[in-house]
């Protein structure tokens, strides 16, 4: 099937809220170790990095559902909709912004928190047809390490070459929302 604007527009749309939704943290981007491979129509994802704060504060700006519209520039709407213990269902919309572009979205997921340690996470609608993540919280010296994983299969067409780059970028912004926060928070309570 031949690409055409509208597809590629979607495909950008749906590739960034993807990347939108990772609960991940962030350091300074040039530290991010940061793989993406494509295998078929699945883009795998797998990254670590060191933040500067203690794995406490980490953990509450990756698990503020509620609070990440104050502090992610491209989220209109975090709700948990449901929990049961430590499980959650969370609903996010928002708005990606590439360049001149801007893109809507809406996405439900469940989430599963294994307390100051990991943060599962699977999409139950929206628009990719396979969503799963898992970011670990590891305590290390002074700051924390963070490490996760995602696999997602978009709903749409990919073109080859432009899916990598859109996903680093988006995750790179994700990465700097999230630790401005982190920072602000361990400043805070200082």
């Amino acid at each position: 099937m031949p690409a055409t604007p509208r597809l590629c527009h979607l495909f950008i749309r749906l590739l960034l809220l993807a990347c939108c939704l990772l609960p991940l943290t962030s350091v300074a981007v040039e530290d991010i170790a940061l793989r993406i491979e494509r295998v078929d129509d699945e883009f795998l994802l797998e990254g670590a990095f060191q933040v500067p704060v203690p794995s406490t504060v980490a953990w509450a700006v990756l698990t503020d559902y509620e609070g990440m519209p104050r502090f992610m520039d491209d989220l209109r709407e975090s709700r948990v909709i449901e929990r049961d213990g430590e499980r959650l269902r969370v609903v996010q919309r928002g708005v990606t912004r590439l360049g001149p572009l801007s893109f809507d979205y809406d996405v439900e997921r469940e989430v599963i928190l294994e307390p100051e340690r990991a943060v599962h996470s699977r999409a139950l609608r929206g628009n990719v047809k396979k969503l799963d993540m898992t970011t670990f919280v590891e305590p290390e010296g002074t700051g924390t390490r963070i490490r996760f994983r995602a696999a997602m299969i978009p709903d749409f067409w990919v073109p080859p070459l432009v899916g990598a780059r859109l996903i680093r970028a988006r995750f790179e912004r994700q990465f700097e929302n999230l630790l401005k926060e982190m920072r602000r928070r361990a400043e805070a309570g200082r």
